[in-house]
């Protein structure tokens, strides 16, 4: 019998539609099925999801070992699925990730050459090429990967859950997902947190773009700076747990304590990406947004002007990923000054 090298884990929830496509892709990997398993974990979906992954098991190639738990959140679903693994290697991804056929055996040649326990693999992730159903969708670009084409060693904060395989014994022996940071949604950074605490064991992120996969995401507009504004209300508990002050220039988060965030990292030269990495070009960006996108321009220039683009070709022919990347930005922002408002004057 052959022995498994990979697991491949899926935290998913009330994903029964996409669910099968994510796993037909997984059946075309050019890595041998008889070499990985794939671990689903299904955190309570009141859909079909169990029907569905049933269904499926006796028509894959590769063994799916399917567990149901009452809804805890993404921490300890993810958590459940790693433990569950039988193989040394474990790769996270999203249940809306379709892994390009190389991307395991990607994982897996990298994992060969770089046999240390404390080594982990982040694979590319750009937007699925299927996501044509909206000006938006063609044209957003949430993961930002551009920034690390020519980059091998990754910071802490790029330890994205959605396509990162590691050894399974070093997360079991230095830390897994903090259950208490967050019971239910995925708005509370919590990849981000773990990367922090495992590089903090001596986790190293190495970066491998053919290891690529695909994101496969139908959402509106409303809904992604409805994410971006969550995302912003958990950013002061965020910070509280992770001491890193490069967090704070990756995502340009403006509030009395930036400046010394920026003066830290500057001057170590440490986890900047881009145009961050220049400080000149930083403020002036930073500027530049808050000049052109904010509490008038958004919500009565921006928004209206790509909401038209979803119906006038000749306004969408001009919408760029940066528009759409600093409109939604600035709801991230406003949940930062949200809840920190709140914070400083609790009522």
């Amino acid at each position: 019998m052959t022995e498994l090298q990979i697991s491949v884990v899926i935290a998913t929830y009330n994903r029964s539609k996409i669910l099968p496509i994510t796993l037909q892709y997984l059946a075309e990997q050019t890595l041998s099925p008889d070499k990985f398993e794939v671990v689903i974990v299904d955190d309570g979906s009141p859909d079909n999801t169990e029907e569905v992954v049933r269904s499926l098991q006796t028509d894959l190639p590769f063994k799916i070992l399917y567990l149901k738990h009452p809804n805890k959140g993404i921490c300890y679903t993810q958590n459940r699925g790693i433990r569950a693994a039988n193989a040394p290697i474990i790769c996270l991804i999203a249940d809306d990730i379709h892994l390009a056929p190389q991307a395991l055996k990607e994982h897996m040649n990298d994992h060969m050459q770089c046999q240390e326990d404390n080594i982990a693999i982040l694979g590319k992730v750009i937007q699925s090429p299927a996501l044509n159903q909206s000006v938006f969708l063609k044209v957003w670009d949430p993961f930002r990967f551009s920034e690390l084409e020519n980059l091998r060693q990754l910071p802490d904060y790029l330890f994205f859950a959605c396509n990162i395989s590691f050894k399974r014994k070093f997360l079991i022996d230095n830390g897994m997902f903090n259950e208490n940071l967050v019971k239910g949604g995925a708005y509370a950074h919590e990849d981000v947190e773990l990367g922090y605490r495992l590089c903090k064991k001596g986790l190293k992120i190495l970066y491998n773009k053919k290891a690529l996969g695909y994101h496969y995401h139908l959402v509106t507009l409303d809904q992604a700076m409805q994410t971006a504004y969550k995302k912003g209300l958990t950013w002061v508990k965020l910070r509280k747990v992770v001491d890193d002050p490069a967090l704070t220039i990756r995502y340009h988060v403006l509030n009395p304590r930036f400046l010394k965030d920026y003066h830290s990292v500057f001057k170590s030269h440490n986890g900047l990406l881009g145009l961050d990495s220049n400080p000149f070009l930083l403020i002036a960006g930073q500027v530049i947004r808050v000049i052109m996108f904010n509490l008038i321009t958004v919500p009565y220039i921006w928004y209206p002007l790509m909401k038209c683009a979803e119906k006038n070709t000749f306004i969408a022919r001009f919408m760029h990923k940066l528009f759409y990347r600093c409109a939604i930005s600035y709801h991230f922002h406003k949940g930062v000054a949200d809840v920190s408002k709140t914070t400083l004057h609790p009522s």
